[in-house]
């Protein structure tokens, strides 16, 4: 007992900085992902994309402002961003789509259900995705069954290394969920919601390939 007592007297607290230094260990190894892989070493996977800019004489936050030329601008940021995926979203083409007449939103409906029931579905693509860009909604954009919905005034945080086109950024995460991948808490993520980072892990790659490679119809990866 006298030798317990007597080591406990002699105890002194550990230097601060070494608190701090595995303070700085355990949060790194919470956050940390595996590192992604070079696109150098990924054989290209090819998407088709069919973008609708919606448009509505009743309902002027159906109706976006983005033209032609600014989608192109988009998804060069996009297949930027897969780029490390080797994978890349080719327009099939862009067109206008008249909104549905529906009833302005009410107070209790959720946004993206009042604008997906806005948008008619008789002229969605037979062999690509589907995206169509609002002006103005509660999310940023949504994905839970064709089409993917972009709105082209996203709100977002900045994170260091992201995105410059918000729009873009707010797409390439969308069809990440039509590839199957899930949010993420990790703030440069590109699946990390109301943000504007763009990294994917290694896992994330391989399994966004792997759905690529069904919704084609081919064979996954070996």
């Amino acid at each position: 007992m006298s030798l317990n007592l007597l080591n406990f007297k002699n105890w002194r607290p550990p230097h601060l900085l070494f608190i701090k230094a595995c303070s700085l260990m355990v949060v790194f190894f919470a956050v940390w992902s595996p590192p992604a892989l070079s696109s150098e070493e990924f054989t290209l996977i090819t998407l088709k994309v069919r973008v609708h800019l919606m448009q509505s004489a009743s309902n002027k936050r159906l109706s976006t402002s983005l033209t032609e030329g600014g989608i192109k601008t988009i998804f060069e940021e996009v297949n930027r961003i897969w780029s490390q995926a080797g994978i890349r979203f080719e327009l099939e083409g862009i067109d206008n789509l008249q909104a549905l007449g529906i009833p302005e939103k009410r107070w209790y409906i959720k946004d993206r259900n009042w604008v997906k029931s806005a948008i008619p579905t008789g002229e969605f693509s037979a062999s690509a995705i589907d995206v169509c860009y609002v002006k103005d909604m509660g999310p940023n954009g949504f994905f839970y069954g064709e089409p993917v919905v972009v709105c082209e005034k996203p709100d977002y945080h900045k994170v260091a290394g992201g995105c410059d086109n918000p729009v873009a950024r707010v797409t390439a995460h969308e069809l990440g969920h039509v590839l199957f991948l899930q949010h993420r808490q990790e703030w440069t993520n590109l699946m990390a919601s109301g943000k504007n980072g763009i990294s994917l892990n290694a896992q994330e790659i391989k399994d966004a390939r792997k759905r690529a490679l069904e919704i084609l119809g081919r064979k996954p990866e070996a």
